[in-house]
C-alpha cells in the first residue's frame, strides 16, 4: 500500500503532511489527548492566505476544523490542537452561543492556556 508522505500541491510547501494520522501521531507526541473529537482538515487552496490555522465548530461541538496553515510545523499543529481543544471545553462548560457572544474573553482564555503548555510563541 503507497501511502502519501508528502504535500500535493499546492500546500507541498507544508512540511506536516495534511492527514489525519500525522494529525493523531504529533498528538501523541505533544501528550494531547483526541478522545471524543473529530478531526477534519480543511484543503481548500484559498484558505492557505487566511492567518487562522484551525476552528473549533460551535455548531458541532466535538469537531476541529485544521485550516492549511496548521501544518506549517509540529509545534503549530499541537498548538492548534490544543488551543481548538480549549474552545470545545468552552461550548461543553458555557454553550457555543455563549462562548461566540463572549468571543474575546474564551479568546484570551484559550491563548493563556496555549501560553502556559507550550510557551509564548516565536
Amino acid at each position: 500500500m503507497n501511502r502519501r508522505e508528502t504535500n500535493a500541491k499546492p500546500f507541498e510547501h507544508l512540511p506536516v503532511p495534511m492527514q489525519v494520522r500525522y494529525v493523531k501521531r504529533i498528538a501523541r507526541k505533544y501528550n494531547i489527548d483526541l478522545t471524543g473529537l473529530r478531526i477534519r482538515i480543511d484543503r481548500n487552496p484559498y484558505n492557505i492566505n487566511l492567518d487562522i490555522t484551525g476552528v473549533a465548530n460551535p455548531s458541532r461541538i466535538g469537531e476541529i476544523i485544521l485550516e492549511p496553515n496548521a501544518f506549517r510545523s509540529g509545534e503549530e499543529l499541537a498548538r492548534t490542537l490544543f488551543h481548538e481543544k480549549i474552545h470545545i471545553e468552552q461550548f461543553r462548560r458555557y454553550g457555543g452561543e455563549y462562548v461566540q457572544n463572549n468571543h474575546a474573553h474564551f479568546e484570551r482564555e484559550a491563548y493563556a492556556a496555549e501560553t502556559a503548555r507550550f510557551g509564548e510563541r516565536w
